[in-house]
């Protein structure tokens, strides 16, 4: 009696063992982008928990983790916030994602809704925060710390098992304009970029030589009175920062196409593909008629209209994961 019962409990664990393999397998939740609006669509309910980093509550997916942590460079201890995947997958790709002026990392993590997207496309995305709150986006009036501080990233990250040769860099406003920083002088180490709500500025192209052009993309609201889509000052327009790429990435043509209003919130987005670039491969713009400074798809932290038509995140991944260095 004792054997048989013995047995029957063997038997018993292992059904339920294989019963709680299935339902974990099953719970995993995939998802697909669409390659139109960026907008992702998942196969399941993601469950999250929101530890606090910095004193704020970061959007953390279960099969994921998020953590902080520093590197010095040039003597000043610099911090960054990582959300991937767990178990860290090997040689997984890295996203970049610079913080507009005055926010945070942890702001700019939650603000992209960059979540979902780094537990369904397995990538690593990590969040640096500018010292102060401030990106030295301008060569013209300010040192290069920040460039050395991303390339410094880079190497620390790709050491911790990130693929070097999928290395990408977006941001949003301040954030932007450092990316655009990065497309000049670091794109040594960055395959592709992403950039939202700003410009170019003149004080970066009177000196902008990248050692390789790199694909970029470009999403700016024609409605935004922080970066104007028709310039002020020292900052290009929308259209004489394209025109600026085009002869730096030898462009040939355009094609523009006008993409699906599906949100009802006076936005509407239009795509200009920039074709036949013999060097960066690609330039793309996406102009959001009526959006105002901020980051489409994502929570509002904006002056002016959040565009709910395209998601900033699932478009500039989507672009950027073609590319490689």
């Amino acid at each position: 009696m004792k054997i048989y019962q013995a047995v029957a409990a063997l038997m018993f664990g292992l059904v339920l063992s294989t019963s709680v393999e299935a339902a974990v397998k099953a719970a995993v939740v995939t998802g697909n982008i669409d390659p139109v609006s960026g907008i992702l669509t998942t196969s399941g309910v993601i469950r999250y928990t929101y530890p606090k980093i910095n004193g704020t509550a970061v959007a953390t997916p279960a099969g994921t983790t998020s953590y902080t942590a520093t590197i010095t460079v040039d003597g000043a201890a610099r911090s960054y916030t990582v959300l991937r995947p767990n178990p860290a997958p090997a040689s997984a790709p890295l996203l970049l994602l610079l913080h507009p002026n005055g926010t945070s990392a942890e702001t700019m993590t939650n603000l992209t809704e960059v979540a979902p997207f780094v537990l369904t496309q397995g990538f690593w995305a990590v969040m640096p925060s500018a010292n102060n709150g401030k990106w030295n986006d301008d060569p013209s009036n300010s040192s290069a710390d920040d460039v050395d501080f991303i390339s410094a990233l880079i190497d620390a990250l790709v050491a911790q098992g990130v693929d070097a040769t999928r290395v990408y860099a977006a941001g949003y406003s301040n954030g932007g304009f450092m990316s655009e920083r990065l497309a000049c002088q670091l794109s040594g180490k960055i395959a592709a970029f992403g950039i939202d709500a700003a410009t170019l500025r003149s004080g970066l192209a009177g000196v902008c030589a990248p050692a390789v052009q790199r694909p970029k993309l470009y999403i700016l609201g024609t409605s935004d009175p922080i970066v104007p889509y028709d310039g002020v000052a020292n900052l290009y327009s929308a259209l004489n920062t394209m025109a600026f790429w085009v002869a730096q990435q030898h462009c040939g043509g355009t094609v523009a196409s006008s993409l699906p209003d599906i949100a009802n919130d006076k936005t509407t987005v239009q795509l200009t593909d920039y074709t036949g670039c013999t060097a960066g491969q690609a330039l793309k713009l996406y102009t959001v008629t009526g959006g105002g400074h901020a980051w489409p798809g994502g929570l509002t932290q904006s002056v002016g209209t959040t565009s709910q038509d395209i998601s900033a995140t699932g478009l500039i991944w989507s672009f950027a994961a073609a590319y490689h260095r």
